[in-house]
């Protein structure tokens, strides 16, 4: 709930900015929308300049952005990306997440769409449609997944897998400091990063402490991104930075193993330069991805609230002794990219798709056109239901019937033999 008012007020932030005001009181043109759909507000755009729509995530599918497009989305083999679950679902993962597909559809539908419909109507006038209406004609949606790595589900034609874009991108330079650091360590590096949304800075000191301890007692060498000025107790064998060039890093041939807490970008970038992961997950999507590392074999979890020096290292150790992990991330990399073209290509050519045609109604999904209860077969149910429970107590009552008939007649039988004797 909070989430989605942080989005809320993301998004009113962003339209009120002046040179957005001035695109959207602009006689302006556009072939095509394309917004990232998580919401559903910035396709607003699309109506106010009568253009097609596309969406793309970055962080796999959510529930509600598959329902625009009329895709099946099983709570058992294709859960919501938010769920912190592993990768093979106990009976009380199924219960979750069966239970947060309705949770989620009521919210979305009950606070969010209306919610974000004022906003359009304030930033963008009254005349326009209903945000429902208008996240209905979305043309296309793009989805940065990949059935190696992401769990395999059903998707309809308009629903299109990029798979690893970031992969794709170009490496940026390392700064002299650092990649002097990371040549001379030719017995193996370990790079440490909790990504842009959770600072090393943040941990507590006990962690820090244990993570510091750990490091001190390697023969490797260690890059944190370390947001502060100063590490206290910083090891000789640790080179702190605040911001890294993270494909660039990876890509060096001594770095060896990667501390993350397995955000879905990471694991891309890591996958497309073959280092294993020691995963700490603790949000959302990373607890799938880092049970997904463990599951393929180029991965280590390591539970947050139970770090220790010791478990710390034992990971390391495993990882840089153990040569499974740096092959069985390379096949899975393999794999991944072995397709007819990349996903950077893919999705400019399934754009460019859409602006040739003015959209792509005919790839609509006819789930998009019936009632809710059609798809789920409720009124076929309920007539099937109706006719076997008709068809049940019908035989009910024949055989009610043929038992008194039957008791009449023993009845009469032993009353005609009690008389002639």
């Amino acid at each position: 709930m909070l989430v989605t008012y942080a989005f809320s007020m993301l998004h009113a932030s962003l339209l009120e900015i002046p040179a957005v005001q001035q695109i959207i009181d602009g006689n302006n043109k556009f072939d095509v929308v394309v917004v990232e759909w998580l919401f559903p507000t910035m396709g607003a755009f699309a109506a106010k300049f009568n253009c097609p729509l596309v969406g793309i995530t970055s962080l796999g599918a959510p529930i509600p952005s598959l329902d625009t497009v009329g895709n099946p989305s099983h709570p058992i083999f294709s859960p919501d990306h938010n769920l912190p679950l592993k990768r093979d679902l106990s009976f009380k993962e199924r219960l979750m997440s069966a239970l947060y597909a309705v949770y989620v559809r009521v919210l979305y539908h009950w606070v969010v769409l209306p919610r974000e419909d004022r906003s359009v109507k304030k930033y963008f006038g009254e005349d326009m449609p209903y945000l429902g209406d208008i996240e209905r004609n979305i043309s296309i949606l793009l989805l940065n997944r990949n059935p190696v790595f992401h769990r395999v589900m059903p998707l309809v034609p308009a629903v299109i897998e990029l798979g690893s874009v970031r992969a794709h991108q170009k490496p940026q330079p390392l700064n002299e400091e650092l990649k002097a650091f990371l040549d001379k360590s030719v017995n193996g590096v370990v790079y440490f990063s909790f990504g842009s949304n959770t600072l090393s800075e943040d941990m507590s000191d006990y962690t820090r402490n244990e993570f510091i301890a750990a490091f001190s007692d390697l023969p490797y060498n260690v890059v944190w991104k370390w947001e502060a000025d100063v590490l206290p107790g910083k090891p000789d064998n640790v080179f702190i930075q605040k911001w890294v060039p993270q494909v660039s890093l990876l890509g060096h041939k001594n770095v060896k193993v990667f501390i993350t807490q397995g955000g879905l970008q990471s694991m891309e970038e890591t996958i497309s330069q073959h280092v294993p992961i020691i995963g700490i997950p603790s949000h959302s999507d990373q607890t799938t991805n880092v049970d997904t590392a463990v599951t393929l074999g180029f991965g280590i979890e390591i539970d947050y609230d139970y770090i220790t020096a010791e478990t710390v290292k034992s990971a390391i150790h495993e990882i840089m002794n153990n040569g499974s992990y740096a092959k069985n991330i390379a096949r899975i990399d393999k794999l991944m990219k072995d397709r007819p073209i990349d996903g950077l290509t893919r999705a400019v050519w399934w754009i460019e798709y859409v602006i040739r045609h003015k959209g792509a109604k005919h790839l609509r999904s006819p789930s998009m056109d019936i009632p809710w209860y059609q798809y789920l077969l409720l009124d076929v149910i309920a007539i099937v239901g109706l006719v076997l429970l008709l068809l049940i107590t019908i035989i009910y009552v024949l055989i009610k019937m043929s038992i008194r008939l039957i008791k009449k007649l023993i009845q009469r039988v032993f009353l005609s033999k009690s008389k002639k004797e």
